[in-house]
């Protein structure tokens, strides 16, 4: 899979720009606040219809506008169009200049991996953050998730609501129960997948890249460890005996919305225990293995992007991970200025002005 033109209008600080990128690697220059992470924005809200750094969608409409448009052609087996369209009603998505009814039908179309600075905060924020990510990117290649968690979401509100009103009807809270530990249980069944397919892999991949061995694994701490029977009636058990405890706090203290996962090396919570640099490279070992599982699912190479990521890491790192990423997908990496030992690969080189894109040769 790889993104062969990107299109952005009244998108961010994007009056009107065009990019033809190359299958593999291609590396996008600039000073601060020219743009270079905005272009990263735009095929990441391609992937998952909303952006990585807002909520609001407003705010990527160019001051003045009245909406933006992102749009591109992408190349699986055969050439597709897609677009996504921000205005002050909401979004348009369109594949082939045909509107989609629901997001989940775009979702995922182009697959995109992100390593961004900011992704660094994942080990110290709250659990919250990191459901989210189990969200993102299994929801990215399972429809069947996204609907458990939609539905799951909406019983859980209403749950919440029932505990709280002044008459509980039993009955209720039973038909509740059994339809969340339905959801649940899915959805319990595909983070653990994802979570073990990582906790397998991510220590070989940080190992790639920072020739050290820490023994870095990651483990999921979900509503249940490892089932012994039935899964699903294993969570409606939890259910049925925090009852009492969540007609007393009046909100439902246990479920998949509990969940979390953590980072350990040596033995130890990453969190404190890891230096930045570690911290780093653990998130980079985290990125190349989410690629590997998505590539297992769909059978199609996501596209890396990775924005401002070499500033950080010393010329023997920089070098080990782009011989990991060489050859493999196609990558964005942005940079203020082009490494030298970059300057003879096989490569497409973008300078990044003010919102204007030109392409560099050699």
């Amino acid at each position: 899979m790889y993104v062969r033109n990107l299109k952005l209008r009244n998108f961010r600080n994007y009056e009107q720009a065009e990019i033809e990128l190359d299958p593999q690697l291609n590396v996008i220059t600039g000073r601060n606040a020219q743009g270079k992470t905005n272009l990263l924005e735009a095929l990441v809200y391609l992937s998952l219809t909303r952006s990585h750094r807002v909520r609001d969608d407003q705010k990527m409409i160019r001051e003045g506008s009245s909406f933006a448009d992102i749009r591109c052609v992408y190349v699986t087996d055969k050439e597709r169009e897609i677009e996504a369209v921000i205005h002050n009603k909401g979004k348009t998505l369109m594949v082939h200049h045909q509107p989609v009814k629901k997001s989940s039908e775009f979702i995922g179309l182009i697959n995109v991996v992100l390593f961004s600075p900011d992704d660094l905060r994942l080990f110290s924020d709250p659990p919250g953050s990191r459901r989210k990510v189990m969200n993102q990117e299994i929801g990215k290649l399972s429809s069947s998730y996204l609907l458990a968690l939609n539905r799951f979401q909406n019983l859980l509100k209403e749950r919440n609501a029932l505990l709280k009103s002044n008459h509980i009807d039993p009955a209720l809270l039973d038909t509740l129960d059994e339809e969340m530990s339905h959801c649940e249980a899915l959805i319990w069944k595909e983070r653990k997948q994802f979570t073990d397919f990582i906790d397998e892999r991510i220590g070989s991949y940080y190992q790639k890249i920072a020739d050290d061995d820490t023994g870095l694994h990651l483990h999921y701490k979900g509503i249940i460890d490892q089932p012994e029977d039935d899964i699903e009636n294993e969570i409606l058990k939890i259910h049925t005996e925090s009852r009492n405890k969540d007609m007393e706090y009046r909100s439902t203290t246990t479920g998949i919305h509990h969940d979390d996962f953590v980072f350990e090396m040596y033995g130890n919570n990453i969190t404190s225990f890891a230096s930045q640099g570690q911290k780093r490279m653990t998130m980079l070992a985290f990125k190349m293995t989410q690629l590997a599982y998505i590539k297992k699912q769909i059978q199609q190479t996501p596209i890396l992007l990775l924005d401002d990521v070499l500033s950080e890491l010393d010329l023997t790192r920089q070098k080990k991970l782009l011989s990991l990423v060489k050859g493999s997908c196609q990558c964005l990496i942005t940079t203020t200025e082009i490494p030298e030992f970059l300057k003879n690969e096989d490569m497409h080189e973008y300078r990044i002005e003010h919102g204007t894109i030109q392409r560099r040769y050699k």
